[in-house]
């Protein structure tokens, strides 16, 4: 049976893989838009939970590194780097507008949807379906350079609210996806580790 529902697997051609991620993307806001009308809890994380699951299993061929005992840790160091950049150039110049508090008062529940939401889950789907699928099938038309642009603008205009650091690191995502050939699962853990770093900071400093 799994055998006959393999062979519908798309071709992985850019223009599927393009049609896949257009597709993924407007069906999670449009499933994320109802279940919040009905004040579903985690609708953001189930949503994109799923559409990661159905374009892993459309396209599951995704050339990465090999797995070493240092690449982890690798991964890990860079996400840190980058989540120190952000608050080194983002969130202490506007830190001294906001007001501390402690993580102890914050409800545990909406502590650990917020790490699964945004270190887990984001992570793999944005991986999957923007630095993968979208990023391969932009690359096949414009090349690989205007592709990561094209790609990391789209991503950024998303994240109206970040837009500058949303930009430079999906390019810098990008780059770990073409020159260092990272897999949606290693980009996933820099991605993580990031969102990790901005989500405590901003957690810290709720007014920022």
């Amino acid at each position: 049976m799994l055998q006959k529902f393999a062979h519908r697997r798309p071709r992985p051609i850019a223009e599927n893989k393009i049609f896949a991620a257009a597709i993924a993307t407007v069906a999670v806001g449009a499933a994320q838009g109802i279940l919040d009308s009905f004040n579903v809890f985690g609708s953001k994380a189930a949503t994109e939970f799923l559409a990661f699951l159905a374009c892993a299993w459309l396209f599951p061929n995704e050339p990465g590194r090999r797995w070493t005992f240092w690449l982890p840790p690798v991964l890990v160091g860079a996400g840190l780097i980058c989540g120190a950049l952000w608050i080194a150039f983002a969130g202490l110049p506007s830190g001294h507008a906001s007001n501390s508090i402690s993580l102890n008062e914050i409800p545990l529940k909406f502590y650990v949807l917020g790490i699964v939401t945004s270190c887990i889950v984001a992570p793999l789907f944005e991986e999957k379906v923007v630095r993968h699928l979208f990023l391969d099938g932009a690359s096949h038309y414009l090349g690989k350079v205007a592709g990561a642009i094209v790609v990391s603008a789209l991503f950024a205009a998303v994240h109206v609210d970040a837009f500058v650091s949303s930009f430079i690191y999906s390019v810098i995502l990008c780059i770990g996806a073409i020159a260092f050939g990272l897999n949606t699962l290693q980009r996933s853990i820099i991605h993580g580790v990031i969102n990790l770093s901005i989500m405590h900071w901003a957690l810290l400093h709720p007014l920022l």
